[in-house]
């Protein structure tokens, strides 16, 4: 693994993961102190919030102003052999790859777009988990939060996103750290990633405690409405969504 900002990365990191070797759950609580806008109709223009734009809709469970990256890491802990704290300029060390997959919400919508990341056995190379971790949990910047078992993170086309359509991340979707699972409904692509956690167990996910999705949330055979073909009905089969006039993955 390179990096390009070496110095600026060991400071950054060193701190980072000092605080993460002593369990430190600083950045969960930094975002808890967002003032809480889930109930309230009066949210601010400037937070991120649920809006439906043309191309890609926005949603975020939580309203909140954006991660501010000077302020932002990424811990990495929990059963793993190096637990780490990562800078924004540490995951560019990671080697990265591109797709076009289409996020597919459950609200029966759904976008594509060209991901730029890298996949989870780059994060694996780095804190080499322990056997009986077997389940990872994200936590973000807007308290949001989501569980996966470790083996679906490993399969073809789960990306750790850093672009999208060939421009850094938008506040809006996701910047500075986002998870893409084409077979999964979008609430599970988590954003804003704060903090991942290695366990042994598979807890809850943030719409299972607070509405009616599953933790599962794989992606159902039914009826797609594609934003890219004027919401016009389509059957899908379940799992990554594809449409005809997608070009599908060689």
């Amino acid at each position: 693994m390179s990096f390009r900002l070496l110095k600026k990365k060991f400071d950054r990191r060193t701190f980072l993961k000092a605080l993460s070797l002593v369990g430190a759950a600083f950045i969960p609580g930094k975002a808890a102190a967002i003032g809480d806008y889930r109930n309230d109709k009066n949210i601010p223009e400037n937070y991120v919030q649920n809006r439906d734009t043309p191309g890609f809709h926005i949603r975020s469970a939580n309203p909140f102003l954006g991660v501010n990256i000077d302020e932002w890491g990424l811990s990495v802990s929990g059963l793993v052999e190096k637990p780490v704290g990562l800078g924004y300029e540490d995951l560019f060390g990671f080697k990265t790859t591109s797709q076009i997959s289409r996020l597919k919400c459950v609200e029966c919508w759904s976008a594509k777009a060209e991901w730029e990341g890298f996949r989870m056995e780059e994060l694996l190379k780095e804190v080499n988990p322990k056997p009986e971790a077997k389940y990872v949990k994200f936590d973000s910047a807007d308290s949001y939060y989501e569980v996966f078992p470790l083996e679906e993170l490993l399969r073809p086309r789960v990306l750790f996103v850093l672009r999208m359509n060939g421009a850094p991340l938008s506040r809006e979707h996701g910047y500075p750290l986002r998870l893409i699972v084409p077979f999964k409904y979008g609430y599970k692509n988590i954003k804003y990633i704060t903090r991942i956690q290695f366990t042994d167990s598979p807890g809850r996910n943030y719409w299972s405690n607070y509405g009616p999705y599953s933790v599962d949330g794989t992606i159902q055979p039914g009826i797609d409405h594609p934003l890219d073909y004027g919401k016009k009905p389509l059957p899908i089969n379940g799992g990554e969504v594809f449409h005809p006039f997608d070009k599908r993955p060689s």
